[in-house]
């Protein structure tokens, strides 16, 4: 799956989101699954956005949607385009601190 042009860091060859484009001259900024982390930007800056926050977003809280619909806390465990391993971190969810496989993540999470 595709998310846009590749930003791959330098130091280690790891990828650490992408840059798809937008309106007009203007890029999206979006994690390794294709979540926007930012505004749209021309694509120097939105490749920068991606770049400096875009393996740190993953570190911050996140929801997880579960089949019944509700939204949960969840810690991203490892994220690659297609799916994400998550942790429920909210104690409301009857599996709290069970791993769970997202498929297609860019519609079942959100920050």
């Amino acid at each position: 799956m595709s998310h846009g042009r590749e930003v791959i860091r330098e130091s280690d060859g790891e990828l650490v989101g992408y840059v798809r484009e937008a309106d007009g001259d203007l890029w999206s900024p979006l994690t390794v699954f294709g979540f926007p982390l930012g505004p749209d930007a021309p694509y120097e800056d939105a490749r920068a956005a991606v770049e400096s926050t875009g393996m740190a977003a993953l570190a911050e809280p996140w929801q997880y949607r579960d089949a019944d619909g509700e939204w949960y806390a969840c810690a991203i465990q490892e994220a690659n385009p297609d799916r994400v391993r998550v942790t429920i971190t909210d104690l409301g969810h009857p599996d709290a601190y069970q791993s769970r496989t997202v498929e297609r993540p860019s519609e079942a999470l959100r920050r």
